[in-house]
């Protein structure tokens, strides 16, 4: 009998394992195609089509498109919402910040076409926009600028300034990843190899510090 459940909690953990593989595998199939066609301009089917199985399977997984779509949402900006939440309740120093970038960073090579699809809706309008913006943007936007409240950035920049702070560092993270095909053209190496992505957390961590670390008086970041 204990073999036989033992043989029973085996399968079972399989069963869970392969099932989970499947939604990351339909996940990220639907983080590409909603990168590429937007929300409106991708259907159930061709994701199911992508991922190898038919569209009665996928339902299985995922009750509809917006569900879908949401969840490949929630997967990528959850954490960078939560990651901004723990840094706006503790002090500021250089290596906070220089944990948090690579964080942020290494989800963003994860999810290849997230900052893809997220530009996708903003530029085209699409219908999911307001619930993005409600969801996820405005979150990672307040919980942003309360980061910057416990940095040196406040001694020098005014209170006008820090939201376009928040934005300018937005788009210093997120730009990189939407445009990865055209960065590709233009430098002439692949934008999400190691050595790529560990000179733009170089660069971010350079940047990062002197648009919001302390200064040495003179308006500029002292000892860099």
């Amino acid at each position: 009998m204990a073999a036989t459940e033992k043989s029973a909690r085996a399968a079972s953990a399989a069963e869970g394992e392969a099932r989970q593989n499947t939604a990351d595998r339909i996940l990220d199939a639907a983080e590409q195609l909603f990168a590429e066609k937007g929300f409106a301009g991708t259907a159930v089917r061709d994701i199911a089509a992508r991922v190898g199985l038919n569209p009665a399977s996928l339902y299985n997984h995922f009750p509809g498109k917006q569900e879908l779509y949401e969840a490949v949402l929630d997967r990528g900006l959850k954490p960078i919402i939560d990651l901004l939440a723990e840094l706006s309740g503790s002090d500021w120093s250089p290596a906070r910040d220089e944990l948090a970038i690579d964080r942020i960073v290494d989800t963003l090579v994860s999810k290849p076409y997230l900052a893809r699809l997220i530009h996708h809706e903003a530029l085209t309008g699409g219908e999911n926009l307001t619930r993005i913006v409600g969801r996820y943007v405005e979150p990672l936007y307040s919980r942003g600028l309360e980061a910057l409240a416990r940095s040196p950035a406040v001694e020098d920049w005014s209170p006008e300034e820090l939201p376009l702070l928040v934005i300018a560092m937005h788009n210093l993270l997120l730009g990189y990843f939407s445009i990865v095909p055209l960065l590709e053209r233009v430098l002439g190496v692949d934008p999400l190899s190691p050595a790529a992505i560990e000179g733009l957390k170089r660069f971010l961590r350079k940047a990062t510090q002197r648009m919001i670390g302390p200064t040495d008086g003179s308006g500029r970041a002292g000892n860099r």
